[in-house]
């Protein structure tokens, strides 16, 4: 799977989880996207990052991927609360305050729509957060689970709610079932 580039290489792999495997892809030594493989085939997932950014694609190893993969183990096995991985997410200004924002909702907790539209400086665009979080490429190092409904619900998820809910589960933020 190439594209024609001058801006370098994007480099990617699947990693399996116990959610599913997820693609993840660097650029320029950052992780630029991480995502539930069964959403789509990697090559749908693949080609816009690659023409947005002007690079080529390749499936290989990086630094940054290597990273990625310690990094996932030890957030599912329970010994990681916070991701310390160098990101480029593809964006908006909008999407990034919002990303930005979700980044600091520390593990075990929650926050809803409403006051993540707050925190950027929109206290009337939950729905545009709520866009930008369903645009977020960088799932569960950029913390899009840990929103939820105003009213508590789970809602929201591209992985599926069900991954949501055993994400909450697995931080502490909902009681295990």
């Amino acid at each position: 799977m190439k594209s024609a580039t001058k801006n370098g290489t994007i480099h990617y792999q699947k990693f399996a989880t116990p959610l599913g495997d997820m693609v993840a892809a660097s650029h320029k030594s950052r992780l630029c996207l991480l995502e539930f493989a069964d959403k789509r085939k990697s090559a749908t997932i693949l080609k816009p990052l690659a023409k947005n950014l002007g690079a080529e694609i390749k499936e290989e190893r990086s630094e940054i991927l290597d990273r990625t993969d310690r990094q996932l183990k030890e957030y599912f096995n329970g010994k990681l609360a916070k991701f310390d991985l160098p990101i480029n997410a593809a964006g908006t200004d909008f999407q990034k305050r919002v990303w930005i924002q979700l980044s600091k909702i520390p593990i075990g907790k929650t926050s809803n729509y409403g006051r993540i539209a707050q925190e950027v400086g929109n206290p009337r665009g939950a729905r545009a957060a709520g866009m930008a979080i369903g645009s977020n490429p960088i799932s569960i190092v950029i913390p899009c689970h840990r929103v939820i409904g105003k009213s508590g619900d789970l809602v929201g998820f591209g992985g599926g709610l069900w991954r949501k809910k055993w994400l909450l589960e697995h931080e502490g933020a909902l009681p295990k079932k």
